[in-house]
This record gives C-alpha cells, sequence and structure tokens, in this order.
C-alpha cells in the first residue's frame, strides 16, 4: 500500500476478514469444498483448484508469511512473537488446559 495503515485500522480490517472466513465456511458442505474452479493467477496464468485446495493455499501462504518476518525479526536481533497454534487454542478456549 501507499500508506501504512495505522494499527487500529488494521485490526478491524483483518477481524473483519476473519469473519467474513468464519461466514463463509461455515455456509459450506463437503459437495461445495470439493468443487473445482476456474480462476486466473496474479501473473495472468490460468488455473484450477477446488474451494478446499484455496482455502489450505490461504492458511500456508500466510504462515509462509508469518515465518518469514519472524526470520527478519531474528536477522535484526529482535525476538519474533510467539504465533503458534496451540497458544493461539487455548488463548480461545482455556478449557483446553485441562486434563
Amino acid at each position: 500500500t501507499e500508506e501504512t495503515p495505522l494499527l487500529g485500522e488494521l485490526h478491524f480490517a483483518v477481524a473483519e476478514t476473519d469473519l467474513w472466513f468464519e461466514t463463509y465456511l461455515a455456509g459450506l458442505n463437503a459437495d461445495a469444498l470439493a468443487e473445482s474452479l476456474a480462476f486466473s493467477f496474479t501473473d495472468g496464468d490460468a488455473g484450477r483448484m477446488t474451494r478446499e485446495e484455496m482455502l489450505s493455499h490461504v492458511i500456508t501462504h500466510g504462515a509462509y508469511h508469518r515465518g518469514n518476518v519472524g526470520q527478519m525479526l531474528k536477522g535484526i536481533s529482535v525476538a519474533p512473537p510467539r504465533d503458534l497454534l496451540t497458544k493461539f487454542l487455548h488463548q480461545r478456549e482455556p478449557a483446553r488446559r485441562q486434563g
């Protein structure tokens, strides 16, 4: 972007996107996930993936960026945040910590 958004604006945008994904996923069944869709890559090439593959790509793509930023932070001697799935799950659902 030409301007870096303020943290509050970015937080709102991410929360809005998260809600969209949660709502979208709640409305899908196995048949919809298996449906193959045609699309164009950003370079203009044609592609085809199932909805399930697209959603998996979104998940892993974000993880790639988080890992890359973590490596950049280490390179400037800044400890990266503990961005772990297990930490997220236990913060969101504390009862998971109970045996």
